[in-house]
């Protein structure tokens, strides 16, 4: 009886259907794609639930320390410097300024001592 539709007995055949095994092809794929997103999603949880970040824990620690104080600072400007934006890359303070005429210059300054690290003059280059 394989092929007739119905269980009678009539000699009727099923209609072929021409994109059948295409459609196969795709839920198989398809049923593949999530079990691997399952298997990756379960080893992430796994990895963050271990701490298994790959970073040692004593530096991890070491960083979330806040910076020792300091008391005040007195941050001398150049003569005639006025800040015109500051910026923080990351333990740095970046103070953009205009310094006597209208010369411009970057400040850096170590945010844990409050210690100036250097004054870079930005010049235009000679033609």
């Amino acid at each position: 009886m394989t092929g007739t539709i119905g269980q009678g007995g009539s000699p009727e055949k099923r209609p072929g259907v021409s994109y059948l095994g295409a459609v196969k092809l795709a839920v198989g794929v398809m049923g593949m794609l999530i079990v691997v997103g399952v298997v990756i999603l379960a080893v992430t949880v796994v990895q963050r639930l271990s701490g298994g970040s790959g970073v040692d824990p004593t530096s991890r620690a070491r960083s979330e320390m806040p910076p020792p104080s300091f008391d005040e600072v007195s941050l001398p400007l150049p003569a005639g410097a006025v800040i015109q934006d500051m910026e923080m890359d990351g333990r740095r303070l970046i103070l953009r300024l205009l310094l006597a005429g209208d010369r411009p210059a970057l400040m850096l300054v170590d945010l844990d001592t409050g210690r100036r690290l250097g004054l870079i003059r930005l010049e235009a280059a000679a033609p």
